[in-house]
């Protein structure tokens, strides 16, 4: 039996249904045939969208103030620090590369200036890629983005480019992160200190802003954490003193707020502290805190305290007392051991606190940080958040050294240093916390960071033509540094 003619029409007009993939269910027909084709065409476009110079207004937007390098053929996201240190953006490839550099470019670059001679740093944590590509000279000394390496992470980095520049006078070494911002700034001016290219943290991180950003306005203090600085700074103390690290144990009491910033000045909201330790992994419990004023400001006291080592993040939160949330208003890192030695720049030796419940030979020193040194709240430059003269105050005390001679016996050991005459210090280690901090402290109580490591820091072997400073290994009195506990009070 024949169709009608209205029937045949209505066939001719109705088009092919067809399934989005991803809206609704699978493709089917066609639809399927041409996916394929599709995804293999966006790559295509991608990879080739990137070198061409469409992009290039893109790729400038991306790297703002951070210089180019436009010369031969290449519009790279890369700068020379010097002739042999190179500091750049991650090597991207598909959608990415529109907007980042190009592995192969980055590839073509490497082979033809420095064929053979290259070693590529991947600071990175959060992506990798095909070391092959790269003759597989890549190592990857990773940490994560917006904050500081760990602090035992410099010292092998430092020694890997040093050994690697060493061997051969045409060896180069490029150093990335994802932006080739923060991370690569940190750990090129640490680099730069360990072989004697540059005497100060300051004079490092001047030097990497003007070989990295177009002029004073892109300088790299726009764009390096504050406390990536202090790292930076660290390493020099370290090398300029020559003393040997090692994580310190410390106990955070205290923070004082001084003055108190606006949005704390009412009695509706609270600060809050989430204090973290970095390796291995641990926060403290929350809630176990109290405020009180001060005629200068604030003070947050916890009322239970975890030892923790090495590398230490404080964040400070504006707490409403009627909602549910919290408002992240600053945070800074800091390493233990900076914290009650001589390497700690800006103690100041005081009086323990009237309500102090520690030993009277418990030295206690007052380390400040000012509004600039604190990340977050140095973004404030009308001073709508804080005041111009705002600083986050730590109390901080330890022991007094015991006999001199007892300091070589220790200086070998990487033991826990024995602490019995501190037996009776009421750290709150030990104390099982009441009310509502028992809970947190059942689950935290019992963790104990790892045995701290020890690693001594000297600068860089000489190695003509990187004019290395000269070997300055000198120990300290472990006693002193690391064989009680420093505590904030």
């Amino acid at each position: 039996m024949g169709v009608c003619v209205s029937c045949r029409r209505r066939e001719r007009k109705a088009p092919e249904k067809r399934s989005v993939p991803g809206a609704g269910g699978p493709a089917k027909g066609a639809a399927a045939e041409l996916l394929p084709r599709r995804v293999n065409r966006l790559t295509a476009m991608a990879n080739s969208m990137s070198n061409i110079k469409m992009t290039n207004p893109i790729k400038g937007i991306v790297s703002k103030r951070r210089i180019r390098y436009t010369k031969h053929g290449f519009n790279l996201d890369l700068a020379y620090i010097t002739d042999r240190l190179i500091a750049m953006g991650f090597p991207a490839e598909k959608l990415e590369a529109v907007y980042r550099n190009h592995i192969d470019e980055v590839n073509r670059f490497l082979e033809k200036m420095h064929k053979d001679h290259y070693k590529i740093y991947n600071l990175c944590w959060e992506r990798s890629y095909d070391s092959s590509k790269f003759q597989g000279n890549v190592a990857k000394y990773a940490f994560k983005d917006h904050m500081p390496p760990n602090i035992e992470l410099i010292q092998p980095f430092c020694e890997d480019v040093h050994k690697w520049l060493s061997t051969d006078s045409r060896n180069v070494a490029a150093v990335h992160c994802k932006a080739g911002k923060g991370r690569t700034g940190t750990m090129v001016c640490c680099y730069l200190l360990y072989s004697g290219q540059m005497a100060t943290a300051d004079e490092a991180l001047k030097f990497y802003g003007t070989k990295r950003t177009l002029d004073e306005k892109g300088m790299i203090y726009l764009f390096l954490d504050i406390s990536s600085r202090r790292y930076v700074e660290y390493y020099a103390a370290l090398l300029r003193s020559g003393v040997q690290y090692r994580a310190t144990k410390v106990h955070v009491r205290s923070l004082v707020l001084s003055p108190a910033p606006p949005a704390l000045n009412g009695s509706h909201s609270a600060p809050e502290l989430a204090i973290s330790q970095a390796h291995p992994p641990f926060k403290t419990p929350s809630g176990c805190q109290e405020v009180s004023r001060t005629e200068t400001g604030l003070r947050v006291h916890l009322t239970h305290c975890t030892p923790l080592y090495g590398d230490v993040r404080v964040d400070v939160y504006n707490k409403p007392k009627l909602k549910m949330g919290k408002e992240k208003m600053f945070h800074f890192w800091f390493n233990t051991f900076f914290v009650a030695s001589e390497l700690a720049e800006g103690a100041q030796r005081v009086t323990p606190l009237p309500d102090s419940q520690y030993r009277p030979n418990l030295e206690t020193f007052k380390l400040t940080l000012n509004k600039w040194q604190l990340d977050d709240a140095h973004k404030d430059k009308q001073h709508k958040n804080y005041s111009p003269d705002f600083k986050s105050s730590r109390f901080v005390a330890h022991a007094e050294s015991r006999a001199a001679s007892a300091a070589s016996s220790s200086a070998s050991s990487c033991s826990e240093p024995d602490t019995e005459p501190d037996a009776h210090w009421d750290s709150g280690e030990h104390a099982r916390p009441r009310g509502r901090c028992a809970s947190a402290w059942a689950a935290t109580g019992s963790c104990r960071p790892t045995t701290p490591t020890t690693r001594n820091y000297a600068h860089a072997p000489a190695a003509a033509p990187l004019h290395a400073a000269p070997n300055l290994s000198i120990l300290i009195n472990d006693h002193m540094l690391l064989s009680c506990e420093s505590t904030y009070l």
